[in-house]
């Protein structure tokens, strides 16, 4: 699946649930909260790399 960084923040800024949380798969302890996108995403580190840094690593297979 061909997705990009800026329509992953898009897609985070739509809000559809309005609560921003973020986990590893599987692993409900590794739950992170932010009060709005930028504050997740500047809580969230991938071995100490933010999500942008890192993005060309991920894999994407679904996104919901």
């Amino acid at each position: 699946m061909d997705y990009s960084y800026e329509e992953f923040l898009e897609d985070l800024g739509m809000g559809r649930t309005g609560n921003f949380m973020f986990w590893k798969f599987y692993d409900s302890t590794s739950e992170i909260m932010g009060q709005n996108v930028e504050d997740l995403l500047q809580k969230v580190k991938l071995d100490g790399k933010s999500i942008m840094e890192v993005w060309d690593l991920i894999e994407i297979d679904c996104v919901f």
